[in-house]
């Protein structure tokens, strides 16, 4: 028995209406072809031309080569029959790309091209390309990178070029195109420079003898306001006010700000004298300061004798002309009466404790196992301008397993702060800190801690701390004008914190 294959009815209708569906189409290109005039020139030029870009023309070497006439790839078959030009178009492969690329007329130019190659006359046809061109944003004034396009002689005979100008001054030109060979291209340079900010637009005209006598091209881009920078300062004064002589202040600042559009470069900043001295910031000559950024110049006053001290710092600057000026004055005083601080040891505990206070003093030298260590040390009686409070803080109950108290001197606001921020009722509470108020007034380290420094005039006071590392559950801070007591018990084991304040010397 013999089996017929069948055909599923889907298939078959999806295939016949396929066929209909094309049939349809190449009658309609038919219809509406035959009331257009064939031109032979224009199909010659969209025969030689690749309509889409990146692919081949129909002259290509793969395709149909350069004249029709050859019947390369069979080419013939479509002489005077636009409706076989769209049906290979919709059939074949390598020509798929085309679908919607040519209309009716070109598919009738090309077929009667395809029919009498010999037909075509010689004339020229130019043909611009890109037909548009975008700058980038520019700044006002200055120019753009230039960019191009060509003009390109498609047709059969010498295209001449009269005259290729721009509608709008900001659109420059340079070109030499003059007598273009057939097949032959030159280029136009555009360049952009805008004379106001905002989109600028304007048309390129290339005048020559081709059809239509003219092609443009739109030339387009934006106008951007010019980057400059600019600058402002924290201040324009520094008051240091009244400073005990052979001291120095708290440090001030004054803060450089860039606003501008472009960034600023401080160019020069002027000596304010030995009076008033840069101590540091991360201002630098020569450095740009990006927009929004800043920069910082620290400053502190030190008299070196009694009067009114006036300075002036100029910051020259790139934004502009003019320079910033920041004016610094203080006044130099006689210092203020000192007191001496007293340092003890207690024997039985081997606990180191020092104070400025008489009333401390009559109270421990009564008490059995209290020494004086024979050490000491002056310190400001009463605040003068310059100088912070010594305050003294007490732990109770914090060694010996709750038996002992300690005791702790700062100047330093943060360690005050962490200190009171611990017990802020202040009330006395076992191994919590008890603010004990102030003790004397002394002054702040250049530089504090280990490898810290005093300025010249003064003495610096060293501490160190016993901690419970070494020796468990046994606290203790010693302070210390000597440096070799320093030393000394830093190789016993203390932990040396480096220079605490600083006092007036013996």
């Amino acid at each position: 028995m013999q089996f017929r294959r069948i055909t599923p009815w889907p298939s078959v209708v999806r295939t016949r209406l396929k066929r209909l569906t094309l049939l349809s189409l190449i009658l309609t290109m038919l219809a509406a072809t035959s009331a257009w005039a064939q031109d032979v020139n224009n199909g010659r030029a969209l025969y030689i031309t690749p309509l889409v870009s990146g692919q081949f023309s129909c002259s290509n070497g793969q395709c149909h080569g350069p004249t029709p006439a050859n019947n390369q790839n069979k080419i013939q078959i479509a002489a005077d029959d636009p409706g076989r030009i769209g049906l290979a178009i919709s059939q074949v492969a390598q020509m798929a790309f085309l679908k919607t690329h040519v209309t009716g007329s070109q598919l009738a130019d090309l077929a009667a091209y395809i029919g009498n190659p010999g037909g075509v006359t010689a004339s020229p046809a130019a043909t611009a390309a890109p037909s548009s061109l975008t700058f980038p944003s520019t700044v006002v004034s200055t120019s753009a990178t230039p960019q191009s396009f060509s003009i390109t002689n498609t047709g059969s005979a010498s295209l001449i070029v009269s005259s290729v100008a721009s509608n709008n001054a900001e659109f420059s030109l340079a070109s030499s195109c003059g007598t273009i060979a057939v097949g032959s291209s030159c280029n136009v340079s555009v360049g952009f420079t805008p004379a106001a900010v905002g989109n600028r637009s304007g048309t390129i005209t290339v005048n020559h003898n081709a059809s239509g006598a003219t092609s443009t091209v739109a030339v387009s881009g934006t106008g951007q306001a010019a980057k400059v920078p600019g600058i402002q300062v924290s201040t324009t004064t520094l008051a240091f006010g009244a400073i005990v002589v052979n001291s120095f202040s708290d440090s001030q600042s004054v803060a450089v700000f860039s606003v501008g559009t472009a960034p600023l470069v401080i160019t020069s900043l002027s000596d304010v004298g030995a009076t008033f001295q840069v101590i540091g910031g991360s201002c630098a000559v020569g450095v740009p300061i990006g927009m929004g950024a800043s920069c910082r110049i620290d400053f502190r006053f030190a008299p070196g004798s009694v009067g009114t001290f006036d300075s002036v710092l100029n910051i020259g600057h790139n934004a502009g002309n003019s320079i910033v000026t920041v004016t610094l004055n203080g006044e130099g005083i006689l210092g203020a009466s000192t007191k001496t601080m007293v340092e003890y040891r207690y024997v039985p505990l081997n606990y180191f404790f020092i104070t400025s206070r008489d009333s401390d003093k009559v109270l421990l030298d009564g008490i059995a196992g209290f020494q004086r260590t024979g050490l000491s040390f002056p310190v400001y009686a009463t605040q003068v301008p310059g100088t912070k409070a010594i305050t003294r803080f007490y732990f109770d109950q914090i060694a010996l397993n709750g038996a002992r108290g300690s005791h702790f001197y700062t100047l330093l606001d943060n360690e005050k702060a962490a200190l009171i921020a611990l017990n802020p009722s202040n009330l006395s509470t076992p191994r919590l800190p008890v603010d004990e108020g102030v003790d004397s007034w002394a002054l702040l380290p250049i530089v504090p801690g280990v490898g810290g420094s005093c300025s010249s005039n003064l003495t610096p006071v060293y501490r160190l701390f016993r901690d419970n590392a070494r020796f468990p559950d046994d606290p203790n801070h010693r302070f210390t004008v000597n440096r070799s007591v320093y030393e000394a018990f830093i190789a016993l084991g203390w932990e040396g914190e480096g220079v605490s304040f600083c006092v007036p010397q013996p």
